[in-house]
């Protein structure tokens, strides 16, 4: 029969290990380099990898300073992993490290199943969760599949710098290792109100889901439910007709702060290979959930986005 004390002790137990960088990039990289990589093998991507003038890349800017060996599995239209190319990939590559990519803070739902064919093989699993901050600290809805998850700071909150590194099996981690720093804000996580910050982007994800129903034909948003415990980064949706450029910059024009995430993919991605990447980098536009925008704001970016489509809300 067993004993309970009356709290508990065992300090090894329910941990991930929390190390601060100045971005998430500099995560990934020493994450990485601990894993062996490049000398144990290669990384193996999804083939939806983002690349722009000011910022570069942050998931590949980290593997091409490596100089490690990479390939990638497909992806489909919806933006969900191509369970069967990603079998056939691992068997095929063998990689060192599989990285799976919470998209705009929505973990893909079969990525508990992608992150066990890779332990099956031997794969090391890795999280990239610069969007999905919230749907792992506060949603618990990912973060733990993998043996480490790359977190951004200022991706997600009124930061200027912050990544964090947590590590779930400490057999590769061994601990903070001396490599080059710089200035991070991540020790500002705990000043803010996470779960409040959670409910409000939320609370916008719903009423622009519930607003967009009108604009059939015009619009599908990539996630026309919000999951139990998911905390978007933004609203991504798909133009099924009017040119994404183009809507992107009259929307900004008129003040309403839109994105276009992944708009132009790394010409490591081959077209003709992966061609339903490229399908949805030239027409995903990416709308504002995020805690500092109110329901009066963006019911007229709704409205504003309707005229710009030529359709009535």
């Amino acid at each position: 029969m067993g004993t309970i004390e009356k709290r508990a002790l065992e300090p090894d137990a329910f941990v991930r290990h929390a190390e601060p960088f100045p971005s998430a990039r500099t995560a990934f990289k020493a994450v990485l380099s601990r894993m062996g990589v490049p000398g144990q093998g290669a990384v193996l991507l999804p083939a939806y990898i983002g690349w722009s003038r000011r910022e570069g890349s942050g998931v590949f800017d980290p593997i091409r300073e490596l100089g490690a060996p990479y390939d990638f599995y497909r992806v489909t239209r919806e933006l969900r992993i191509d369970l069967a190319d990603l079998a056939r990939t691992l068997y095929q590559k063998r990689p060192r490290v599989l990285l799976l990519i919470h998209y705009f803070g929505y973990p893909d739902p079969l990525a508990k199943e992608a992150a066990a064919l890779a332990r099956d093989a031997g794969v090391l699993v890795v999280e990239d969760e610069a969007h999905a901050l919230y749907s792992d600290l506060v949603g618990g809805v990912c973060g733990r599949w993998g043996s480490a998850s790359i977190l951004s700071l200022h991706k997600m909150l009124p930061l200027d710098t912050g990544g964090l590194l947590l590590a779930n099996d400490s057999r590769w981690y061994g601990g903070p290792a001396i490599e080059s720093r710089g200035p991070t804000q991540a020790a500002r996580l705990l000043d803010f109100d996470l779960v409040k910050i959670a409910m409000v982007r939320r609370r916008n994800a719903r009423f622009l889901c519930r607003r967009l129903e009108a604009f059939r034909g015009h619009l599908t948003p990539l996630h026309r439910v919000l999951p139990h415990g998911v905390v978007p980064q933004s609203l991504p949706v798909i133009l099924e007709q009017a040119p994404r450029d183009s809507v992107y910059a009259k929307l900004n024009e008129a003040g309403f702060g839109a994105v276009s995430l992944y708009h132009t993919l790394i010409s490591e991605i081959d077209t003709a290979t992966f061609p339903d990447s490229y399908w949805i980098s030239r027409r995903v536009l990416n709308l504002p959930v995020h805690q500092d925008a109110s329901q009066d704001a963006l019911e007229a970016m709704v409205v504003h986005l309707a005229t710009l489509l030529g359709t009535s809300v």
